[in-house]
């Protein structure tokens, strides 16, 4: 892409068209081509995956562009030959937080340094590979490093070349080098080791003392701005423009998703100056998650929210509070606890303390089948049997997550772990060198199962004129013949209207469901952090589930997330926030609510205020929005090429809504508009 260097503003213009020009059907050449040409020993050497790695480091290319504010990226072509692509020699599993604090203080060279003082005390074998290989793989970036220096120096990027020339083996030294630094990490990581879902974690803490010392060597808030958007922007190279789950692009980070976290309880002058560079980039990468508490400062959350307005699906609020009181309970100490995490999709993790496990728990399926199978007398027996299905599922799920060898971790984690906490210290791979293993445990269908067991009250347990098991027939068949029943069924009140009733029936599932996740066995080092979330289960497990006791035909979508069923939250707003607020958020740390308003709705920043503040102190967990214009969306549908940079927000991120499958961007248009 060469091309003379324009002004600021015109860099950040034109890196926002390349984005748009990058081929999805490409792939990472170099590095493909460099693994496709290694045959790995039947054995593979302690120091395989290392020596893997350094060699890629040492054998691609360093592409500089002579508009780019950081310089890093991957040299991308069509794949070349039949070889599987990506190629699996390499990669890792991602779904983490990195230290980039650490990084940014002590620099690969302090980090190492401290790994061999490690490796000397713990002693053994273990700890003997776990210092060489961190060894091969700092001198490695550090070659890497230099020879992107000397790149962007042919550039005439100058700054960049100072600063290559130290970071990332030795400590930042201002805001620039810092952000470098983590970029050149972040791209290694993500496209090089290979994986999805690095997250930046409390970026306006960590790189706080660095933007002291930019304002103190004469930069302005606007140059820093400039800066700060010019590294969001370079969050869009990683995996280009295609959603998550369809068509992916071949590369091993396929559509990876960027969380950065902001902090209102701490917030400072760069936190809100994030908020403006991400106004500048305004790209789908990455993902704001700003966690909002009591103590937030006032100008900060005019801020956040003035910033949700105009971003809309680029930014979400959690509920600190919540967030923290669950880890308390749990004994963790406050160091921890005051810093909650995500990494990714509304998923939860310990900062860069843990790396992200996950399990999307078949609530709607077993609830079916335990109701088919049995002519239950009461409500209680019903829930009694569901919550064991529920539990014994989730113990299955919890034994097989511990059974990976040692083979796995290494080739997992080899890059990772230099920035996981624990690992460091205890010179050992996941999940041994960890303290904490963190298991998300995702309990799709909230709203299906608590209307499905409304109906079951009022048509069987309280008088009703059937028995469970008639009812349960007619449902497995899919309400054949009985479709004047699935009308009066589907007449019922519903959740997200405000009616107590009903409601209460979706919280008594909630906690049966939560009782069940928190009575499965655990080891002691896991956190098994459950929520009400589905992702796009809600729409691609539907082809494969029976009809429910709601009304909801077979093979039609359950409710998404924390959300009612489509449709069936008519009472406005305010009714459908305090139907959300009665759900016992305070027993799960996850999960997202999708609130969606019309183009025309008065979403101004006062309103927003309002409604999260107000939200949260009646127990809600999170908020994300998004604007559509329902004449628009339809159009991009039928006209794709007009619309390349239109974005809607997905469960909890954002994506470009013509790059989605038909059956998502239907989703989309189905949800409650406000």
């Amino acid at each position: 892409m060469a091309r003379d260097a324009v002004t600021h503003a015109g860099q950040l213009a034109y890196l926002k068209r390349a984005v748009f020009d990058m081929k999805n059907e490409h792939c990472f050449v170099e590095r493909e081509r460099f693994l496709n040409s290694i045959t790995p020993p039947a054995e593979r050497p302690s120091d395989f995956y290392a020596r893997t790695l350094a060699g890629l480091l040492g054998a691609v290319s360093t592409p500089v562009d002579a508009n780019d504010i950081f310089v890093g990226r991957v040299a991308e072509d069509e794949p070349e030959g039949d070889a599987p692509c990506p190629c699996r020699i390499l990669e890792s599993t991602g779904h983490m937080t990195p230290d980039y604090g650490r990084l940014l203080t002590l620099g690969y060279r302090g980090i190492l340094a401290g790994i061999k003082e490690n490796a000397a005390r713990v002693g053994g074998e273990r700890a003997r590979i776990y210092a060489e290989n961190a060894e091969i793989v700092a001198e490695a970036m550090r070659s890497f490093a230099a020879r992107y220096a000397e790149a962007a120096r042919a550039a005439g990027n100058e700054r960049a070349y100072r600063a290559l020339l130290r970071v990332p083996y030795k400590p930042a030294y201002d805001l620039y080098s810092a952000l470098q630094s983590i970029w050149l990490v972040h791209m290694t990581a993500s496209c090089y080791v290979g994986s999805r879902d690095y997250a930046f974690g409390y970026a306006d803490e960590y790189l706080y003392p660095y933007y002291l010392i930019e304002k103190a060597n004469g930069a302005t808030d606007d140059e820093v701005r400039e800066i700060l958007a010019g590294f969001l922007l370079k969050t869009n190279e990683i995996c280009g423009c295609r959603a998550h789950n369809y068509r992916q692009k071949p590369v091993p980070s396929q559509s990876a998703k960027q969380y950065l976290l902001l902090d209102g309880g701490r917030a400072n002058e760069l936190s809100s100056l994030i908020l403006d560079a991400a106004e500048l980039n305004r790209l789908a990468q990455p993902e704001l998650t700003v966690l909002l508490s009591d103590d937030s400062p006032e100008p900060f959350r005019r801020h956040v929210t003035e910033a949700m307005s105009r971003l809309t699906d680029k930014v979400q609020v959690y509920n600190y509070k919540l967030l923290r009181a669950f880890l308390e309970r749990r004994g963790l100490p406050d160091e921890i606890s005051s810093h909650p995490a995500f990494s990714a999709c509304c998923t939860f993790d310990l900062n860069y303390r843990s790396i992200r496990e996950e399990f999307y728990l078949p609530t709607v399926q077993l609830f079916c089948d335990t109701l088919f199978r049995g002519d239950f007398s009461s409500e209680d027996e019903l829930l009694t049997a569901f919550g064991a299905a529920v539990r014994a599922e989730c113990e299955k799920y919890l034994d097989d997550s511990r059974n990976r060898g040692d083979d796995y971790v290494r080739m997992a984690f080899v890059l990772d772990a230099l920035l996981l906490g624990g690992c460091n210290e205890h010179c050992d791979y996941p999940p041994r060198g960890l303290d904490y293993r963190v298991k998300n445990i995702f309990l799709p269908g909230i709203a299906t199962l608590g209307d499905s067991l409304y109906s079951l009250r009022r048509l069987v347990f309280d008088g009703g004129e059937l028995r469970c098991r008639e009812l349960a027939d007619i449902v497995k068949n899919d309400y054949a013949s009985h479709e004047k029943l699935r009308e009066r069924v589907l007449a019922l009140p519903k959740f997200g209207n405000d009616d107590a009733a009903d409601d209460d029936d979706a919280v008594k599932m909630a906690n049966v469901m939560l009782d069940a996740v928190e009575q499965a066995r655990h080891m002691p080092e896991e956190l098994v952090v459950p929520a009400f979330y589905s992702l796009e289960r809600d729409n691609v497990w539907a082809a494969s589930l029976p009809a429910t006791p709601d009304g909801r035909r077979a093979g039609s979508p359950i409710s998404e997330n924390q959300s009612p069923t489509y449709g069936a939250d008519k009472q406005g707003l305010t009714a459908l926030l305090n139907s959300l607020a009665r759900l016992p958020f305070g027993r799960t740390a996850a999960g997202g609510l999708n609130l969606t308003f019309t183009s025309h709705s008065a979403i101004s920043p006062e309103i927003l205020s309002a409604l999260i503040k107000t939200y949260f102190e009646a127990g809600g967990l999170h908020i994300g929005i998004t604007r559509l214009c329902r004449a628009e969306l339809e159009d991009a549908m039928r006209h794709p090429e007009k619309y390349p940079t239109l974005t809607v927000r997905l469960y909890g991120f954002s994506e470009y809504f013509v790059s989605l499958p038909e059956w998502q961007q239907l989703a989309v248009l189905n949800r409650t508009e406000y």
